[in-house]
């Protein structure tokens, strides 16, 4: 078994089989270096790993390529300087995935852009294409993330089915159940797809853009038969994005999971005001059994209403592990919730400023400063505060060194408010708007009703008045 990326030479690792070499399953040893070759197998801080520990793999030595043809950028960012070496050569960075074996032989385990992290999970894709594989129906198999849906990611899978395997919604419907035997359910694709071939660029690669989208549709949708039927195929259609839900239709099988399964509990909560466990959605999937278990007598919930705030405000469960690992960990930015945007034509600055500070009286979590005291730690709403907006000019080559500078930053947070706002000017109808929140006072969720209401602001004053909130 013969190792080497096109960046480097055919050849930089060699491994030696026979007929008697036990199956590797989806792995194989790729062996050991050649001559005049290193291989470095290191951490995202570029620090070697222990053997049998996964990491990624570089190569350094004669055998490298000069870099890309007329692309400088992806030259500097694939060839880096090897810190290993005292002659100032460069070492190649493959996004391979190996570990030391026991025997000193290199063992390939994937890509690193295969292993990515949906709602809190850290997935290898090809330990989901292994498994695919496995059906004695499937010749081939490759499992991708879609975002067709803004904020709702999602594990799709396609296969090409081989000799006479049978085809339509019932095949790809028996290999996923076939899969919930032997993998989590945060490891199940929403969706697998039958493809006649997978598709492919002209350098023989998988074109993952070409693959189709998942549709999300049941041959015969029923309609709903009462008001509450009506309500919650509404809203099942809303958190699925899709245009129509029937009542027979499975929240899962058109592409739900469990966060999603949390956002649709909250929404029937707003909107029914309905109290209902999360447990009773995965009891019940399709409107018609959860309109049956909601008639069985959910219980209402209280209508919430303002009260005075006296006394000590304590941090919820989150927060105190936030709050922890704040103080323990110093000039510590890895909870910091960057998000930059970028704004094409004439911006108001003034009016930006002002609605940014809109936002702070509107969410009183972005106002909110934590103390410690006698009876631990507590949080201290300001009634009135001032958005910390700094403005930067700078050209298009500086600006991802500023983006990386102030996403670095760390917040004080027993004195200072937990967002802040830098404003890059690279000419004067294009700016980058950097909002960064520490994950103490937010989360990915809240972006899109903060950003909703950065918009109605911005807007309001623009036209030189105070912004009229929504409830």
């Amino acid at each position: 078994n013969l190792y080497g990326p096109t960046e480097t030479t055919i050849q930089v690792a060699t491994c030696a089989y026979t007929l008697q070499d036990p199956p590797q399953g989806i792995t194989a040893a790729i062996g050991h270096p050649i001559w005049n070759t290193a291989l470095h197998v290191l951490d995202t801080a570029l620090q070697p790993v222990p053997p049998g520990v996964a990491g990624e793999l570089y190569i350094a030595g004669a055998c490298l390529a000069r870099g890309y043809l007329r692309r400088p950028g992806l030259t500097a960012q694939r060839f880096i300087a090897d810190p290993f070496a005292a002659d100032g050569r460069r070492m190649y960075r493959s996004g391979d995935r190996v570990r030391w074996l026991a025997d000193g032989r290199l063992e390939y385990l994937g890509r690193t852009d295969e292993q990515v992290k949906i709602r809190g999970y850290r997935i290898e894709l090809g330990e989901i294409e292994a498994s695919l594989l496995r059906d004695p129906q499937v010749a081939q198999a490759t499992v991708i993330v879609r975002e067709d849906v803004p904020g709702n990611q999602q594990l799709v899978g396609y296969v090409v089915l081989g000799g006479e395997a049978q085809t339509g919604s019932a095949a790809t419907e028996a290999l996923r159940q076939a899969l919930a035997e032997s993998l989590p359910e945060y490891m199940l694709p929403s969706a697998i797809v039958a493809i006649d071939a997978l598709p492919l660029m002209p350098n023989g690669k998988l074109d993952r853009k070409a693959l189709p989208a998942p549709v999300f549709t049941a041959p015969g949708i029923r309609a709903p038969r009462n008001e509450k039927e009506e309500a919650l195929c509404a809203l099942f259609a809303e958190v699925l994005g899709l245009e129509r839900v029937g009542i027979d239709d499975n929240f899962f099988k058109l592409g739900g999971h469990s966060l999603l399964a949390t956002r649709l509990v909250s929404r029937i909560r707003t909107a029914l005001q309905v109290e209902l466990p999360i447990r009773a959605l995965f009891e019940a999937p399709s409107v018609a059994q959860l309109s049956g278990q909601m008639s069985a007598g959910q219980a209402v919930r209280t209508a919430l209403r303002p009260v005075a705030r006296t006394g000590h405000i304590p941090l919820s469960f989150a927060q105190q592990r936030l709050w922890f690992l704040q103080q323990f960990a110093e000039a510590d930015s890895a909870y910091n919730l960057p998000l930059a945007l970028r704004l094409q034509g004439a911006l108001d600055v003034a009016a930006l400023q002002m609605a940014l500070n809109d936002l702070l009286q509107r969410h009183e979590s972005l106002r909110t400063i934590f103390s410690d005291g006698e009876e631990g730690a507590r949080q201290i709403v300001l009634d009135k505060a001032t958005l910390s907006f700094e403005q930067i000019a700078c050209d298009a080559n500086e600006l991802a060194q500023h983006l990386r500078t102030c996403a670095g930053y760390r917040f004080e947070l027993t004195h200072e408010l937990p967002v802040r706002a830098w404003l890059f000017a690279l000419s004067h109808d294009e700016h980058v708007l950097l909002l960064q929140v520490h994950h103490i006072a937010s989360d990915g969720w809240s972006w899109r009703p903060l950003f909703r209401d950065l918009g109605v602001a911005y807007a309001a004053r623009r036209e030189g008045r105070v912004p009229a909130w929504q409830p």
